[in-house]
């Protein structure tokens, strides 16, 4: 099979983290195995989260490893800078009306991410590919099939990847242990939605929810949830203009957020948001402390594998996705 050359070739950047993190294969050939640094020493004390910068430099650093494997098999890949940070979100229904004001649910935001990531050069380019082309593409990066990998979340699901590809191929260089990676990684990246279910399953919250949709129809929306009303607000923008959709967006969010503060809503879900945080936390202590060991001990050869020429800023692109 003819491989393109001289231009960014790589599956979509979300690809790559929905492959490491929810089992979804792509197609694979094997990379040639690199067994990696082996972590650093146990200690007692525990380990420091590493902050935003070192964040960027690890997240760099992969994508620069991941690089310089695709141009080994034969594709260009473009090396990226990582998405904005994440944008505010109410897991239990918007409180915050001034920002419902401006904000409405975040649309405006989405369509923003959604231009950003259709701009992702790598993206860009294999969307140009032939299907034979796209399933080559996959291979080298993520492997034949999500197999060798194995790890259970927080919320009981079990996800797997690939040992092999050049994802894989750079975590481990950077790491030195890729299943204990691996492991940290989807745990640690779903404690969130643990704490969430918590939460949602408590009857203070579901009594809170109850007012809250008292409130709701009494300003005439008759939802019973918020996941009710932002799933109306959402199903504004395949009926409306995006102007109009905006604005009746924003009307209902504003709404949403005075019934949530005008009711024990906000305070509630607040609250129990604090206490299921701490207590999923405290469950997950050892997996949340080996990831930032992982991670610091990956610091220097991170800043080895950026060094100039790659660190240059001619050589960078911004893009809409990045390899978490």
């Amino acid at each position: 099979m003819r491989r393109a050359r001289g231009g960014p070739v790589a599956a979509l950047a979300a690809a790559v983290a929905l492959a490491a993190l929810t089992g979804c294969g792509a197609g694979g050939g094997p990379a040639r195995p690199d067994p990696g640094p082996a972590p650093g020493p146990r200690s007692t004390a525990a380990a420091p989260e590493p902050d935003a910068g070192a964040s960027r430099l690890l997240a760099r650093a992969e994508q620069v490893l991941i690089s310089r494997c695709m141009a080994e098999r034969g594709f260009a890949y473009a090396v990226t800078e990582p998405p904005a940070p994440e944008r505010r979100s109410f897991p239990y229904g918007v409180d915050d009306v001034e920002w419902a004001r401006v904000n409405g649910y975040g649309g405006r935001a989405a369509r923003e991410d959604e231009r950003a990531r259709a701009a992702d050069p790598n993206q860009r380019w294999f969307h140009r590919l032939s299907a034979r082309e796209r399933a080559a593409a996959r291979t080298a990066l993520m492997g034949a099939s999500p197999v060798g990998l194995s790890a259970r979340t927080p919320t009981g699901m079990t996800l797997t990847a690939s040992t092999q590809g050049c994802l894989a191929q750079a975590q481990r260089a950077l790491y030195g242990d890729l299943a204990a990676w691996f492991r940290v990684k989807v745990v640690t990246m779903n404690l969130r939605p643990a704490q969430e279910e918590r939460v949602r399953r408590d009857p203070r919250y579901t009594e809170a929810v109850g007012q809250w949709a008292a409130c709701m129809r009494a300003a005439g929306r008759p939802y019973d949830s918020p996941d009710a009303s932002r799933s109306a607000a959402a199903a504004l923008a395949d009926d409306l203009p995006a102007q109009r959709a905006d604005a009746a967006e924003t009307a209902l969010a504003v709404t949403e957020a005075t019934c949530a503060t005008g009711t024990p809503l906000s305070r509630v879900s607040r609250a129990l948001d604090h206490t299921y945080g701490d207590e999923v936390r405290a469950l997950h202590r050892d997996e949340i402390d080996l990831r930032r060991r992982l991670q610091n001990d990956a610091l220097p050869r991170a800043e080895r594998v950026v060094s100039p020429p790659d660190r240059s800023t001619d050589a960078t692109t911004r893009s809409g996705g990045s390899h978490a």
